[in-house]
């Protein structure tokens, strides 16, 4: 009857010795936790705007090579966002520049690119900031695990109204 007792008195001594053993286990591993659930959130933000960036550029082109010189792309791609992305994430880091080409290597070698005046090209490139969104800025190591910029750019050929 003694070892019984001694094994139950064992067993209690070692329960009080493990009193409290979780609490310090979660307060050591929730801050990694919760940091790697905000990276995982905060990445699936970065993957959505250069999704919808990607998006607006090209709807940006398409409004070129539709409407052809008279297209404001810029307009095109902002009214895109504006309609995809949140109003917290939106305006806040997006900009977005215009240049025409005239090197036909810079329109992909299209054919008639630089030799027919009423075709030309136009590149179109798209950019997120991300420290200049207080959105995606305010995530916990945002400055240490995303990248500064995000970026897409697209070349269109279409027909030069003007010059028709």
């Amino acid at each position: 009857m003694i070892p019984a007792r001694r094994a139950q008195t064992a067993f209690a001594n070692r329960a009080e010795n493990q009193r409290g053993a979780q609490l310090v286990e979660l307060a050591v591993m929730l801050p990694i936790i919760l940091t790697v659930i905000f990276a995982i959130v905060g990445y699936s933000l970065l993957f959505m705007v250069q999704h919808t960036l990607s998006s607006a550029v090209s709807q940006a082109a398409r409004s070129v090579a539709v409407a052809g010189s008279t297209a404001n792309p810029e307009a095109a791609a902002r009214q895109l966002l504006l309609d995809a992305l949140p109003g917290a994430m939106y305006p806040a880091g997006f900009r977005f520049e215009t240049e025409p080409t005239t090197d036909v290597a810079d329109c992909g070698g299209a054919l008639g690119a630089g030799t027919n005046p009423a075709l030309s090209c136009l590149e179109f490139r798209g950019f997120f900031a991300t420290a200049q969104n207080p959105f995606i800025s305010n995530i916990p190591f945002s400055s240490t695990l995303f990248p500064a910029q995000l970026s897409a750019s697209t070349v269109v050929l279409y027909q030069n109204t003007d010059a028709l």
